[in-house]
């Protein structure tokens, strides 16, 4: 079904299809293709996607909200991510989604003080619609203000 179209790397560099190798961009795997949209999904804000105005999960409406509980938060990304993969990733079917949140403490390595941080562990197990096999994903982000380690 999806097998045939080439899945381009992200971040796609127009420029290589100008190139001397023959106008050819960088593909990478359909597992990767996938991943590379569910993080796409996952931090985007709804209104942020210029000719879609629904796409992107609707947890992000309690970023710096101190008051959400963790709950709370954790329900409304999980269900907002089941509702942006139906509708925008039909690569996967039945998708599984654990999130855990915690507070960490996020030493940098180029700063000489650590922060503290909420950190949302993200796994999801899906089908891949064209052949039947296990999809596993899995990342971590750091909210308020969010950032990908």
């Amino acid at each position: 079904m999806y097998t045939d179209q080439p899945c381009y790397k992200m971040p796609f560099n127009a420029a290589s299809l100008f190139g001397e190798d023959g106008g050819a961009a960088e593909t990478c795997s359909q597992a990767t293709s996938i991943a590379q949209h569910l993080m796409l999904l996952i931090t985007t804000q709804p209104g942020e996607h210029r000719y879609d105005q629904q796409y992107g999960n609707a947890v992000w409406q309690f970023d710096f909200d101190n008051s959400a509980n963790q709950v709370l938060w954790e329900e409304t990304f999980v269900n907002s991510l089941l509702q942006q993969i139906a509708r925008y990733e039909p690569r996967i079917v039945h998708p599984a989604i654990k999130v855990h949140t915690a507070v960490v403490e996020h030493t940098y390595k180029t700063r000489r003080y650590s922060e503290i941080k909420k950190k949302a562990t993200v796994a999801i197990q899906a089908v891949l619609a064209d052949s039947g096999e296990t999809f596993h994903f899995a990342t971590e982000i750091f909210l308020s203000p969010m950032s990908v380690d």
